[in-house]
């Protein structure tokens, strides 16, 4: 059961160089929810990069609110994918000049990508290659020591587990696939069910995947870490209140605040604006708080306020601490709209993703922080 429906959504891998045309958008279809994201935005489509793993565009969209396609073209590699799209589809010629961009930008597949725009065929691990490998492909930065490299890493893992997985049940049958999905992961199933019962099989997949990322993540050297490992997790997911507003709670402390209003006064004093030049005022931080349908925090808010940290350090740190509570309150509400009977309150999605995150940190502890055998 866990292997089909795992692999179910690469049936609809097309069977020519789709990642070229329509990356950096999703090969799939957006998963259908129950009911649609309320605070992320009834717009906001869920779509994946494998059977296994939500697609870059929606966990750039869900941490930081910025598309994939504005983050590669940040990082100027906008340009070289979309002249690659036109030469796959013939619509321009393209030149040697363009050819030896298009070549740099796609870093190690780069000789087969221009190779195929020649006219050669189009080999398989092109034709198969996930959104998260393309991504690592033209995006090449490997540091272990930055967030975003060890989540992309983190994730083309899984991906190229998910076509391990599918290629074992193509070759020796559904019940072997299920046996080295279980070997990797252990009963997930029946543990998110024991947490939350009617959660549909294939959104229990992508969260799961995505927890053992956070995991990853968390267990940085730098960065996002904590001196209490799992506590930094766990207490954005702490149900009394939701993952910004715990975060909120970490930016007043850090410069010597003891709640919202005090952290305003201090904005004030210091007239540190955001969006239209307006003061960021409690009512502004209560709103982001309590992070209500069209009151979600943004990356250009998070960036004003921090212009209230003196210390360039903390300010990354907290920066870093920010894209991940929007993604684990993103994890929450795509639980949410994941539940075929009654949404579930946010204390109570809160509480179900938090425990399944400790399951895996717990056991990723035991395997000496492997990702194996999460019971």
């Amino acid at each position: 059961m866990v292997s089909a429906a795992m692999t179910s959504n690469n049936t609809l891998s097309p069977p020519t160089l789709q990642r070229g045309i329509h990356f950096p958008t999703s090969r799939y279809p957006a998963i259908p929810l129950v009911r649609p994201l309320a605070v992320f935005g009834k717009s906001f489509d869920v779509e994946l990069s494998s059977g296994l793993t939500l697609s870059p565009d929606t966990v750039l969209r869900a941490s930081l609110g910025k598309s994939l396609q504005t983050f590669l073209r940040e990082e100027g590699l906008l340009q070289p994918i979309k002249q690659l799209r036109y030469g796959l589809l013939g619509q321009h010629q393209l030149s040697s000049t363009t050819k030896a961009n298009i070549r740099a930008a796609m870093g190690p597949v780069g000789d087969k990508v221009v190779a195929v725009l020649n006219g050669d065929p189009i080999p398989e691990d092109l034709d198969s290659m996930s959104d998260w490998s393309t991504l690592a492909m033209t995006w090449g930065s490997t540091s272990p020591d930055s967030a975003l490299d060890v989540v992309v890493k983190s994730f083309v893992e899984l991906d190229q587990f998910n076509a391990e997985v599918s290629a074992c049940t193509a070759t020796h049958g559904r019940e072997a696939g299920e046996q080295m999905f279980q070997t990797r992961f252990g009963q997930l199933l029946p543990a998110w069910r024991e947490l939350c019962p009617d959660l549909r099989i294939d959104c229990c997949l992508r969260l799961e995947s995505s927890l053992h990322v956070v995991a990853e993540l968390e267990a940085m050297p730098r960065g996002v870490e904590t001196q209490e490992a799992v506590s930094l997790v766990a207490g954005f997911l702490d149900p009394e209140a939701k993952p910004l507003g715990h975060w909120l709670r970490q930016v007043a402390e850090t410069v010597k605040c003891g709640n919202n209003k005090e952290l305003a006064d201090l904005l004030a004093r210091r007239n540190i604006l955001h969006h239209e030049g307006r003061l960021i005022t409690h009512d502004t931080l209560k709103g982001w708080s309590a992070m209500k349908p069209g009151s979600l925090m943004s990356l250009q808010g998070c960036q004003a306020l921090l212009k209230v940290v003196p210390d360039e350090e903390a300010t990354q740190r907290l920066l870093c601490r920010f894209a991940l509570a929007r993604f684990l309150a993103f994890l929450c509400e795509f639980l949410r709209s994941c539940v075929s009977t009654g949404a579930p309150t946010w204390p109570d999605a809160q509480r179900v993703i938090r425990e399944r995150y400790t399951q895996i940190s717990v056991a990723r502890q035991q395997a000496g922080g492997q990702i194996r055998q999460t019971q």
